[in-house]
């Protein structure tokens, strides 16, 4: 068992969130690539979302992290029985988005400095959130000269530092040793626990399994029943 703690962030727990997704369209080049998505997630429990190679999950991690706006549909978050279409969200790609050049701390502080936090907060939030995955010592080492599992840990890093009350990661054990696989499944689902909403793409079965309910895309349709419907609400 490896010893990251359950904290997916470093500020207290929060309240329940709930993020609606409804009749979610998604047109690139032409192409329907998400079509009448309908999805409630609820915070306690990370949700997996899954589906074969061209489904579309990658496109809904990038419309659910607000990094794409979906072509029709709303998406929102409840908390406290209050409306949010304005939320925060961390992102954890798959292809990492680090900036070459930069050091470990230097990735996780850029969007912290974005939000103009106190530096005193900033330098705080990055050794915390680099040391909970396991990177404390390499932080000032530039990710050019990481290896593509430190460089994945790095973008881990990076969402966790923003402590988002939205957090989507789209295959985020790919490169991962077994080790840090579970260091990182626990540090997404201790956010879970603490009040955020946890979306993780993956075809893993280990993290899958990790998860507490299940989202199949298929040709970016859900495939089944999602675990609600935020059309019948």
């Amino acid at each position: 068992m490896s010893e990251a703690r359950e904290t997916g962030g470093h500020s207290g727990d929060v309240t329940g969130v709930r993020l609606i997704a409804e009749r979610i369209d998604v047109d690139l080049a032409g192409r329907r690539v998400l079509g009448g998505l309908d999805l409630l997630l609820e915070s306690g429990e990370p949700v997996a979302l899954t589906g074969p190679s061209g489904s579309g999950k990658t496109v809904l991690c990038l419309v659910l992290g607000r990094a794409l706006r979906p072509t029709r549909g709303r998406i929102w978050v409840e908390r406290a029985g209050a409306a949010q279409d304005d939320y925060d969200s961390g992102l954890i790609l798959q292809t990492h988005g680090l900036v070459a050049g930069l050091t470990a701390e230097e990735n996780v502080a850029l969007p912290l400095q974005a939000r103009a936090l106190e530096r005193d907060e900033i330098a705080a939030r990055t050794a915390g959130a680099l040391s909970d995955v396991g990177l404390g010592k390499n932080a000032a080492r530039p990710v050019d000269e990481l290896s593509g599992g430190e460089r994945q840990r790095v973008g881990i890093a990076r969402a966790l530092a923003l402590e988002p009350t939205v957090l989507v990661a789209d295959e985020p054990t790919s490169e991962l040793d077994p080790g840090n696989r579970e260091r990182v499944l626990t540090l997404l689902t201790g956010m879970a626990r603490r009040g955020r909403v946890v979306a993780i793409a993956s075809d893993d079965p280990e993290v899958v399994a990790a998860c507490g309910s299940v989202v199949t895309l298929d040709r970016g349709l859900l495939s089944g029943r999602p675990p609600r419907s935020a059309a019948n609400r």
